[in-house]
């Protein structure tokens, strides 16, 4: 499983999924983390930077902030957002880090853990990186929402069975022993999962929908469909969620875990 983006694909993905929950969930996984000024912390699939610069208003001037990516265009973007900033930004396959060992006091993903390859390489690589009693804390979806639900039921007509079973596969992630047995391979300590919830509210969802697409790794396939088509999606993805619909906004539900772990 990935998630890779194209083009404008970054830009989009910061316009669109980073305000209503990307940015959100950034700064509840953060409040876990608690880090402090003057701190060395990595955000690795660090994507186009929200939890990066979160991060460096936290940690201060005293302290590092590195945000890791494998996608060029995330990290293009996500340096256009912090211009001028002290922010290291690197390009790296998280199973292999080309950074120092015992060089972070704490290494942290924002829903990236479940798209690395080899998750117990990774958490190999980020023990290392850690010093003795760094910490490690990654979020995860809790399985479906209503809306990313919707979208996939709307998308099934439309788009081959490979296409929507990658895309339901952005959700469909580890169960909470599953993650703390991972990082108890990985040799960490005082492990933990915290349920994290919130309520997400989305502004003229007929609208958002086809923003929603282009911000995602389905986008190329979706805007090749025809125009009727493409709208369909959007009315039926409406149409699913009409009971959660009142005055043009849709609010529902959604959850993350995030497993936590010391060296």
């Amino acid at each position: 499983m990935s998630f890779q983006l194209t083009g404008r694909g970054p830009e989009i993905y910061e316009t669109v999924m980073v305000p209503l929950w990307f940015g959100r969930w950034a700064e509840a996984l953060l409040d876990l983390v608690a880090p402090a000024p003057g701190e060395r912390i990595l955000d690795l699939a660090c994507g186009t930077g929200i939890t990066t610069r979160s991060l460096r208003d936290r940690v201060g001037p005293t302290g590092r902030v590195t945000g890791l990516d494998i996608n060029a265009g995330m990290l293009a973007q996500a340096r256009t957002l912090a211009p001028g900033s002290d922010i290291d930004w690197l390009e790296s396959d998280v199973a292999e880090i080309s950074l120092a060992d015992a060089s972070f006091d704490a290494v942290i993903s924002q829903h990236g853990l479940h798209y690395f390859p080899e998750p117990a390489a990774a958490l190999g690589e980020i023990r290392r990186l850690l010093v003795p009693g760094g910490r490690t804390a990654h979020s995860i979806w809790v399985g479906h929402s209503p809306y990313t639900e919707a979208l996939c039921r709307a998308l099934e007509p439309h788009l081959s069975p490979e296409t929507v079973a990658k895309q339901r596969s952005q959700r469909e992630t580890p169960a909470p022993d599953v993650l703390s047995a991972l990082l108890d391979a990985a040799g960490f300590r005082e492990i933990a999962v915290h349920r994290q919830e919130l309520e997400i509210d989305v502004p003229e969802p007929a609208e958002f929908v086809p923003l929603h697409i282009a911000s995602m790794p389905i986008a190329g396939a979706v805007a090749a469909l025809p125009y009727a088509a493409r709208a369909a999606i959007a009315d039926e993805v409406t149409s699913r969620l009409a009971d959660r619909i009142r005055n043009g906004r849709l609010r529902y539900p959604d959850a993350v875990n995030v497993v936590t772990g010391r060296r």
